[in-house]
């Protein structure tokens, strides 16, 4: 499977994860906290477990990578392996609260992540898991458009 179609893979499930958070903002909770690993647990981590349910019944596995800590951004890391057993990395970074950005990449055995077949998707910093979960849709999307 190439890497397009790995791609297209996670934007079926993540379409289903979309439809089933869209709900209204509370704007009372705009702020975003202080402490990035509030943001993670609360936005980020909810994120990825409600896309995690909708890509298990699609037949894949993601799995996050607990040995992963980057003191900086404190972003987390996850493998996520394809009904096909094709395996592809999707790492969070950036610097709390500036920027947030995305990064798929087809797993190499042996290696880490391979530029030769990655994308980079800015994401929006949001309190509203709905907004992060729009920003990763779209920005996944053009990459499939291209």
């Amino acid at each position: 499977m190439n890497f397009n179609a790995q791609v297209d893979e996670m934007l079926t499930a993540l379409r289903h994860t979309h439809a089933r958070l869209l709900a209204p903002v509370d704007h009372q909770q705009l702020l975003l906290p202080t402490d990035p690993e509030i943001f993670v647990e609360d936005i980020v981590n909810y994120v990825m477990d409600e896309w995690r349910s909708d890509l298990r019944k699609e037949g894949h596995v993601l799995e996050q990578n607990t040995s992963w800590k980057d003191p900086a951004s404190h972003y987390p890391r996850y493998a996520l392996r394809l009904a096909g057993g094709d395996v592809v990395d999707i790492l969070f970074s950036g610097t709390y609260p500036q920027s947030l950005f995305l990064h798929v990449s087809k797993a190499m055995p042996g290696q880490g992540f391979s530029d030769a077949k990655a994308v980079q998707v800015p994401l929006l910093v949001s309190n509203d898991a709905g907004a992060l979960l729009y920003s990763i849709l779209g920005g996944l999307k053009e990459f499939v458009k291209a």
